[in-house]
Parts: structure tokens; C-alpha cells; sequence
């Protein structure tokens, strides 16, 4: 499937769309970012029978959607990051799907993907009682973090994480040094640390998965599975895309995504997933 890249402006993805449509019947897929091109080529069908668009953002993505719907182009879809948008009670946009949970790297720890991943990442075989007692503490850690992601969203964006390297904040015995980790993102801030504490360790309703944002669940990863080995981290990065290399064809059929795709197929009467 062939990588589109363009300078991030909607009007010109829709352009880009309306050139492509105007030579193929294929279905051509939106997608936020390279590395969600990277991982969806492999599970589509290939070009030229079908396009990726790699569109350097969501809003570019839902704005370059709405444009292109408006213009009657139909056979377009859109796949991102839900991001809080379930918990925040964001109405759905046609034809652009949401992946499972909170993002993508989320939804594949949640597949059958993630046990070839673990033995990778801890170089050492484990049952399935070992990799969930890991996952669901470092996913407990994580959910802190969303936690106060979220409250940062709701709040104008008080708090930045673009620096936070959750790992960092992680224990030898496996705690995580949450106070220490508020401390940094309040250092400089209009934000009251203690009310923030408060926030991350506030009991929701929200399920685990949908309130972690998948870059503190890897970096946690990365520094607890180093720990373990008696080595270096790995940086996050390397986490992801060994956690993307693992997602195959199989465990892509297991999501709801892919049944919510499988539907626009039959709707749309176009072929984006090939057989498995």
C-alpha cells in the first residue's frame, strides 16, 4: 500500500483524495501518523488496489474527512486514536473508526499479540499468569498518569507530557513513584501538585484500558522488562515498534476494529482487509 506524505493541510489531503479517486475505485484509508501507516499497510491490501494517507495529525485527519464527505467522494475512510473521546462522550464521525481502547498501542497490548511481544521485550518465556500480573500493574501506573492526562485535556491543557518519560518514575521493586512524577509536571506550573495526586489516585468507572495513553504504558514497559534483565532500556520508540512488529493479520482479526471495518466493506462493497 502506497505512503502518501503532504505538507499537513486538509483542504490539500482532500485534494490528494479527489486525484486519487479520480484514477482508482479503491478505497483510500486516512491514517494520523507514519507509524500508523507503517502498521496498517501490512494488515491491508496492497497498493494500487487500495491507498494509506498519512495525515501528521487527528484534527487534520477529521477535518480532511468532513472536507472530502462534503465534496460527495465517497469509498474514503478514517482510522486514529480514540484518545478520551469515548470518555468524553465525542459523537462518532462517519466513516472514521476508532481503534480499540484508548490508542493503538494499548489495543494491541490488549490482543494476542502481546505475549510474543513479552517474550521478546524479558527475553525469557512466561505464562499467561506472568504476563498479565505484569501488565496489570504496569497498566495500574499508566491509569494514574491517564488520569491526569484527562484532567489536563478538560482544563485547557494545563499540564504538558510531551517530555514525561513514565518509565523513569518506575521502582526497582516494580512501585511507581507517582509523587515524585507529579512533582516534575507541576515544577513551574499554576497546577497545585496535591490536588493533582489527589486526581491520580481518585477511583473511576473508566475501564483501564481506555483512560492509559499507550506511550506511558511502553516506556513503563521498557523500564520494568530492564530491570528484569539486568540491562540497559531500550528507549520507547524501539518498545513501539517492537510492539507494532508483533500485531499480525491473526491477532488484527481479534479486535473490534476489524469488525467495524469488515462492516464498511460490505457497506461500501470495497475490499480493504485481504483474507486470512
Amino acid at each position: 500500500m502506497a505512503l502518501q506524505q503532504h505538507q499537513s493541510n486538509p483542504v490539500r489531503i482532500a485534494n490528494e483524495v479527489g486525484m486519487l479517486r479520480s484514477g482508482m475505485s479503491g478505497p483510500i484509508v486516512l491514517v494520523e501518523g507514519a507509524t500508523d501507516t507503517r502498521l496498517f499497510r501490512r494488515l491491508f491490501i496492497p497498493s494500487p488496489q487500495a491507498r494509506v494517507i498519512h495525515c501528521k495529525g487527528k484534527s487534520n485527519l477529521l477535518r480532511a474527512i468532513d472536507t472530502v464527505t462534503s465534496r460527495g467522494i465517497t469509498g474514503v475512510l478514517g482510522i486514529c486514536d480514540a484518545d478520551f473521546d469515548r470518555l468524553l462522550g465525542v459523537p462518532p464521525v462517519r466513516n472514521v473508526f476508532t481503534v480499540d481502547h484508548h490508542d493503538t498501542e494499548i489495543m494491541i497490548s490488549e490482543s494476542p499479540a502481546f505475549s510474543h511481544f513479552y517474550a521478546e521485550l524479558y527475553e525469557r518465556e512466561a505464562d499467561e499468569r506472568e504476563i498479565g500480573r505484569t501488565k496489570k500493574r504496569l497498566l495500574s501506573h499508566a491509569a494514574q498518569l491517564g488520569k491526569m492526562r484527562l484532567w489536563s485535556v478538560q482544563n485547557g491543557g494545563k499540564i504538558g507530557f510531551k517530555t514525561l518519560n513514565a518509565g523513569e518514575y518506575l521502582e526497582r521493586d516494580g512501585t511507581f513513584n507517582l509523587e515524585s512524577c507529579v512533582e516534575t509536571l507541576t515544577a513551574e506550573k499554576d497546577v497545585d501538585s496535591n490536588s493533582l495526586l489527589s486526581i491520580a489516585v481518585t477511583s473511576t468507572e473508566s475501564p483501564e484500558t481506555e483512560i492509559s495513553c499507550g506511550h506511558d504504558l511502553t516506556s513503563l514497559l521498557d523500564s520494568d522488562a530492564a530491570i528484569r534483565r539486568h540491562s540497559q532500556t531500550h528507549g520507547r520508540d524501539v518498545i513501539e515498534k517492537m510492539l507494532r512488529l508483533s500485531f499480525d493479520s491473526q491477532a488484527f482479526s481479534t479486535t473490534n476494529i476489524y469488525s467495524m471495518l469488515r462492516s464498511w466493506e460490505k457497506q461500501e462493497q470495497l475490499k480493504v482487509i485481504p483474507n486470512i
